[in-house]
């Protein structure tokens, strides 16, 4: 689960203070899709699930915690929904908050059977940003 390893790292490098012992990560609802038929030529798989990022005792603006995730969301997840993000927050006192944040992942594992056993590899989702229209129609800029 590369991308909820990825999510955690991205909070916990945030510059918002966030320690690991506060930050709890867990997938949950998870499915796994692929093929049926011969695996020699096709066992890719997919798996979904819902990444659940709990910060406990978190003393910033849950805001700006928020807002750090739609940018992470946002570079991650290109065909994502623009409500990916939810939220529950439970004011603890004047200092402090509980933040759940919970978002839907897709992740694509390429199998690659080689002589000596099995390799894994994540797939980075592909980014329709990233494809240059001007090569398909000249002149768009």
């Amino acid at each position: 689960m590369q991308k909820l390893t990825d999510a955690r790292n991205f909070l916990l490098k945030s510059g918002l203070g966030i320690k690991a012992k506060e930050l709890l990560t867990f997938a949950e609802k998870g499915t796994v899709r692929c093929l049926q038929g011969d695996s020699t030529t096709n066992a890719n798989f997919q798996i979904n699930y819902v990444a659940h990022l709990i910060l406990t005792d978190y003393a910033g603006n849950p805001e700006d915690l928020l807002f750090l995730m739609t940018k992470w969301v946002d570079e991650n997840c290109p065909d994502r929904d623009q409500d990916a993000l939810e939220f529950h927050v439970d004011i603890i006192n004047t200092k402090a908050a509980d933040v759940s944040i919970k978002v839907n992942l897709s992740e694509t594992t390429v199998v690659v059977l080689e002589d000596n056993g099995t390799r894994l590899n994540y797939q980075r989702d592909a980014d329709v940003r990233d494809i240059d229209m001007g090569t398909y129609f000249p002149g768009l800029t």
